[in-house]
């Protein structure tokens, strides 16, 4: 825990002051070897001077071991003459220090101990390379757990003697994922860490578990990934046989498994599924390539909680819903049910009636549901408010004429109450909670009433100022203490206490909480959304230990009061609001897994839960429209709820109640997924995956598909694979391929496989999307002329500029819809590099449910990039940016071959009529290996050169078949004549840093209300710029929307983010007399990750719902994924003011509170790369910034107010050397940046209060 005031300061300042001495002191020193492969200190004793073992390979590719040790002046190494030159296996992999001066050697092949003073002593062991170990008695060191990287666990024993090792034996145990690291727990638990799949917790065992056993173990554990029991049987595995993991597996094995932990290691590629992709409608969701070797998976990563749809039921006019659970009350003339099981009992509240839905309990899932006409019931009536009453046997039914008390029994009325009986017309609203009732009558008087006794007794009333919209009643402490009513004209909330009715404390309003207004005027839209709106429900309950009051506004917002009791009186500590939707709301409490959660029924619906320490968290729920919620509690049915939308009711179960949702959907064992797409018209995923093959050229898990892969079947008869085919076929004849690489169509619900096809040997999968191509038409050969000769004439060229941002429909009526295009790399043996390589599309059917492959292009180079442009498609092939149409053949050159089956699901049929052609190209710099769209503009990113900019553009040529119109007479053109159109693309801009890139994407621009918000004036000298003369005009260039800006992420480990500032930045320096460079992209901002960034996708985790207090200035655009398996959100912050305060809270928080292992923070998050290192700014680090709220409220207070002044004097003088006065400036060639670097005051400096600050921090909790 962090602790707060001065103390805290002076502990740090100790710790700061601790690290800096002698002890931490870091020794460098260089050795001789070049290539170490392992590195392990020597056991030593008490008197000795620490020493270290080094595995290395030397010149000669010979492996040895060499010992170093301390000298007495712990400045200087000196290598141990007994160790020099010991020649190992040429596999060796690992060192092992063992007691004696020996240390143990793992290789693939063989174990051996290697001392200076004996001779060695080997052992063979299965063929596999060593990944990790640990003991299992430290202290005797005789027994040793030991890893490989096929996902074995070996034990191997020691025979000790005099103080050294006599014999050695090897024990295989069983399969585990591919170990990283090992930890023995003790009690014969061992713990895997592993970088290829999910982290295990295992048990070893003495004796073989029998198979049967050992396959319900690994089921139950990993059903435990997505919250299913397991009872369906294993995981299916949808590129492969499912029963491949238990085929493989060892024929006894030692290990049990306890429990999979979550792990997305190595995130290869990632697809975001947006809303109305699925057949549910689902939003937010992530697929990514994940995990290898043994463990290869699918991951669908999800936030929010999924529906599992159980039955349903059309219903139109649904008013409210109810669910009981009664211990009698099955029909009288009812054979088919047992009186003495329990009844469950949906009641409908419909316009002009009530209608009852039941089934008798049997303990089974299986459900006989029909409609019942009970007696004691008022079925010509809607109902107001149901319940049940606390012995279990009594049902009480609210109508607008009166409270009915109904015998479960015997199914008879009890007791009624009307409000005639005390001089009052009708009821308008209910709320029943055991026994005790509360309604309102007449429209502003509140009756309260209690069931005693079988009877029905009013005992209070109480005449409110504004008629009654809502009310509910609710017991704190095991009996109802408390009425709350929402009111429709004072847009305000009541809480009455009981018996008497009595004010418990002043009126809630429900008006926004203020802590703070913007500098700037809100937007209109901000305006409205804030305007007041009317209760639609009111819920009291207990969350996380709070009690809280929550309101459902007509609006989609949400108020939440967090009470407090004051000797009978309540007091309301917190307010907040937050928007789940745009329409009324409707509150249910529920449980869930022991605890009370609360479900707010709406347009976007979202679950209320106590996450840690008591915090209030919501979980958006994966389904649209649902108007109402009712808890089921049946014993067959565990987490079951009755759900109704506008037309149709249904039961379902709930995924567990958390924010983010990982379903793993295993894959065969060696077949690693590469790529991934996502297709939402047809719901289809299309995945790339690489298999390994084993020495006889099989492969591992579906050896069936080799004759294919054999034949070559893929596309033979294509004439410009003609010469690959031979090179392929010439190479296979010679050596077979480690691995082969397989394409296979995916159903989005069930991951089954639709089709799946072969590549060819040698031919690895590159790049993959979804595009819709348009037609174009081939153009004649005069304009082909007119192309070959240079650029038209600028006075008789037109340039055509679009910004449609890329929308395949806005160019021609697309030919080739939602088609798969695969890029690929063919390296044959003994080349360096890739030197071919294809684009092949594809398309599913799925009247006939077959792959159909349309069309081919052969490339001269690997295709690292695909991504589709304007219905045309752009290609990065090695250093070459290529954009490629679907343009109709040439005239007589007729289809490329029959159609032909290639394998089960997949045919080959090339369109008769179009093929791929490239349109135009342009060289970039070394490798393009990611491209990125915006409007006209094309950011390239290269291996080693960072980020080039390209504009398309479009030219009118004139041409004679502008006259000459026959051709359009006799077939009507897709388009403009293609002989008037040269397509192209021009080099903009670059950057001309030595960053080597990994992904690139386009941020989309500002929106508009938000740009008068991005540049707040300054807040007194704190801010200001390097280049103060045209201050004035910089801002104005950035606040253009059309500008195009890109966050890249590189090799090490960074985020970028550029801008073009071609034209406006140029004019601004051009008028302060500075000079600018307008082929420049500007760094707007760089900020250290710590990992690295594989792929980032343009979407979000959460819905796109405005914030009530913050409308539109936070929101998710990016998505990215990495290589140690973390899944990350880059969110647009567009109110500069918001971004200012948020940085010096960043600030306050990064100076003040200590760091794990007392790093020091603005080092780790500076840019880091081989030739600079160089502070961070124009990024916000959200999860530290999201820590504040974890903090006690003393230190909240703390974090804020910037510290005491002696603790602030203390971090100055600690942190020196990354201080400036007040603020840092970086300079970013000639335009200057900020970021803030100094402890401040938040509330002095932006004139805010705590209160508003933790508001916006909850804002930005919901971006993810």
């Amino acid at each position: 825990p962090v602790a707060g005031g001065s103390a805290r300061a002076k502990g740090k300042a100790a710790a700061y002051a601790e690290r800096s001495s002698d002890i931490y002191a870091i020794l460098t020193r260089y050795i001789h070897e070049l290539k170490v492969l392992d590195l392990q200190f020597m056991h030593a004793g008490a008197d000795e001077l620490p020493a270290f073992a080094v595995l290395y390979e030397d010149a000669n590719m010979q492996r040895q071991v060499r010992v170093y040790r301390l000298g007495e002046s712990r400045g200087e190494l000196q290598p141990v003459a007994a160790w020099a030159s010991l020649s190992l296996e040429a596999t060796a992999a690992r060192l092992v220090p063992l007691p004696g001066n020996s240390v143990l050697v793992a290789g693939d092949e063989a174990l051996a101990v290697v001392s200076a003073e004996r001779p060695a002593l080997a052992m063979s062991k299965r063929a596999a390379a060593p990944t990790a170990w640990a003991w299992i008695d430290a202290d005797a060191h005789t027994r040793l757990l030991l890893a490989d990287d096929a996902g074995g666990l070996s034990l191997v024993v020691l025979q000790r003697a005099e103080g050294a090792v006599q014999d050695l034996f090897v024990e295989h145990l069983g399969s585990t994922a591919v170990a990283t690291s090992l930890a023995y727990l003790g009690g014969g638990c061992v713990y895997v860490g592993s970088h290829c799949g999910d982290q295990m917790l295992a048990r070893l065992h003495t004796q073989p578990l029998a198979p049967d056993a050992r396959a319900a173990m690994n089921r139950r554990a990993l059903h435990a990934l997505d919250g299913s029991d397991g009872s369906d049987g294993v995981l299916a595995c949808p590129l492969g046989d499912a029963d491949s993991h238990a085929r493989q597996a060892p024929p006894s094995s030692f290990v049990e498994l306890l429990e999979l932990h979550e792990n997305l290691a190595p995130l290869v590629d990632l697809s975001v599924v947006g809303s109305g992709d699925g057949r549910r409608g689902s939003y937010g969701g992530v697929v990514s390539c994940s995990g290898m070797r043994t463990t290869p998976s699918l991951r669908a990563v999800r936030n929010g909680i999924g529906l599992e749809q159980l039955a349903g039921v059309d219903v139109a006019g649904l008013l409210g819903l109810w669910s009981l659970t009664v211990a009698q009350g099955a029909p009288s003339d009812s054979a088919a049910m047992d009186v003495d099981s329990r009844l469950v009992l949906l009641v409908l509240s419909l316009i002009d009636r009530t209608l009852l839905l039941g089934w008798a309990e049997s303990g089974t899932a299986q459900l006989d549901v029909g409609e019942l006409a009970l007696a004691g019931w008022r079925l010509d009536e809607p109902t107001l408010a149901a319940g049940l009453v606390g012995d279990g046997r009594h049902v009480v039914q609210v109508t607008s004429r009166a409270v009915v008390l109904i015998d479960s029994g015997a199914w008879a009325v009890r007791a009624a109450w009307t409000p005639a009986d005390v001089g009052l017309a009708a009821i308008s609203a209910a709320a029943v909670a055991g026994s005790q009732v509360a309604v309102a009558v007449d429209g502003c008087t509140v009756a309260y009433l209690e069931v005693r006794e079988g009877t029905l007794a009013c005992v209070a009333r109480r005449e409110l100022p504004s008629a009654v919209a809502c009310i509910d009643v609710h017991a704190w402490q095991g009996a109802a203490s408390h009425v709350a009513v929402g009111l429709w004209a004072a847009n305000d909330v009541c809480l009455l206490a009981l018996p008497d009715l009595a004010p418990a404390c002043s009126a809630l309003s429900l008006c926004m909480p203020q802590g703070a207004l913007p500098a700037e005027p809100a937007p209109a839209a901000a305006a409205e959304s804030a305007a007041p709106s009317l209760p639609r429900s009111v819920l009291m309950c207990t969350l996380g230990g709070t009690p809280y009051l929550l309101v459902g506004l007509g609006d989609g917002r949400l108020h939440h009061f967090a009470l407090a009791d004051e000797g009978g009186s309540m007091r309301v500590r917190e307010h907040r609001a937050i928007a789940l939707g745009s329409g009324p709301l409707g509150l249910t409490p529920f449980a869930n897994g022991g605890e009370l959660n609360v479900f707010a029924a709406g347009d976007h619906s979202a679950v209320l839960f106590a996450g840690a320490g008591g915090k209030l968290m919501y979980a958006n729920v994966d389904e649209l429209g649902i108007t109402r919620m009712a808890p089921v509690a049946a014993a067959g049915l565990p987490a079951a709820m009755c759900l109704a939308s506008e037309r149709r009711l249904w039961l379902a179960q709930a995924d567990p109640v958390q924010r983010l949702h990982v379903r793993s959907h295993a894959l065969p064992p060696w077949a690693a997924p590469h790529r991934i797409a996502h297709s939402p018209a047809g719901a289809v995923y299309g995945v790339a995956t690489i298999h390994s093959l084993d020495a006889g050229g099989s492969l591992t898990s579906t050896a069936s598909d080799v004759a294919v892969w054999r034949r070559l079947a893929l596309m033979d008869a294509a004439e410009p694979q003609a010469n690959l085919l031979g090179d392929a076929r010439a190479a296979l004849a010679v050596c077979s391929p480690a691995e082969v690489a397989r394409f296979s169509l995916l159903d989005c619900q069930t991951m089954d496989v639709l089709a799946s096809v072969l590549l060819r040997p040698f031919e690895m999968p590159e790049s993959l999307c979804v595009a819709s191509l348009a037609c174009l038409e081939r153009p004649p050969p005069e304009a082909a002329t007119a192309s070959a000769g240079g650029a038209p004439e600028p006075a008789a060229a037109a340039s055509r500029s679009s910004h449609n941002g890329g929308d395949p429909a806005s160019a021609a009526p697309a030919a080739l819809e939602n088609a798969f295009v695969l890029g690929t790399s063919i390296v044959l043996p003994g080349e360096d590099d890739a030197r071919r390589g294809r684009i092949i599309a594809c398309t599913y059917d799925a009247v006939q449910q077959q792959m159909r492959i349309v069309g081919s292009f052969a490339t001269v180079g690997a295709v690292y990039a695909l991504v589709p442009f304007r219905g045309m498609l752009l290609a990065a092939v090695n250093a070459r940016l290529l954009l490629l149409g679907w343009q109709r053949r040439a005239v007589g050159a007729g289809p490329a071959g029959a159609v032909r089956r290639v394998c089960d699901g997949v045919v080959c049929a090339e369109d008769p009529e179009f093929e791929l052609v490239v349109l135009c190209s342009q060289q970039t710099q070394i490798a393009a290996l990611s491209v990125s769209v915006s409007g006209d503009y094309v950011a390239v990113g290269d291996i080693m050169s960072s980020v080039s900019l390209f504009r398309y553009e479009e030219l009118v040529v004139p041409s004679a078949s502008r006259v000459n119109a026959s051709l359009a007479d006799s077939e009507p053109a897709l388009e403009p004549p293609a002989s008037q159109l040269r397509r192209r693309l021009v080099p903009v801009s670059r950057d001309y840093s030595g960053v080597w890139t990994t992904a690139v994407a386009a941020v989309p621009s500002p929106l508009a209300q938000n740009l008068p918000r991005l540049f707040p004036e300054p807040v007194d000298a704190e801010v200001g710029f390097l280049l103060r003369q045209h201050a004035t005009s910089y801002r104005q260039a950035f606040r253009d929307p059309a500008q195009e800006r890109f966050v890249v992420a590189d090799a090490h480990n960074n985020l970028i983010r550029m801008a073009r500032a071609e034209d406006i930045v140029a004019a601004a320096a051009e008028d302060a007399g500075a000079a600018v460079d307008s082929e420049r992209l500007y760094v707007e901002a760089r900020w250290h990750l710590g990992d690295m960034v594989n792929v980032i996708r343009p979407g979000s985790l959460v819905m796109d719902i405005p914030d009530p207090e913050f409308p539109g200035l936070f929101r998710p655009v990016l998505v990215f994924g990495t290589l140690h398996g973390a899944i990350g959100v880059v969110a647009s912050v567009e109110d500069g003011k918001l971004g200012r305060l948020l940085d010096r809270l960043q600030t306050n928080m990064a100076l003040l509170l200590p760091t794990p292992g007392l790093w020091d923070y603005a080092q780790w998050r500076g840019f880091t790369s081989d030739q600079r290192n160089v502070p961070a700014f124009g990024f916000l680090d959200g999860d530290l910034i999201e820590l504040f709220l974890d903090l006690p409220l003393e230190t909240q207070q703390l974090v804020f107010s910037g510290g005491d002044g002696a603790e602030a004097e203390a971090e100055h003088r600690l942190k020196s050397e990354y201080w400036a006065s007040y603020s840092r400036v970086e300079a970013e060639g000639d335009v200057a940046v900020f970021s803030q670097m100094a402890v401040s005051d938040i509330g002095q400096r932006e004139d805010v209060s705590l209160d508003y600050v933790v508001r916006l921090v909850e804002s930005l909790t919901r971006l993810h």
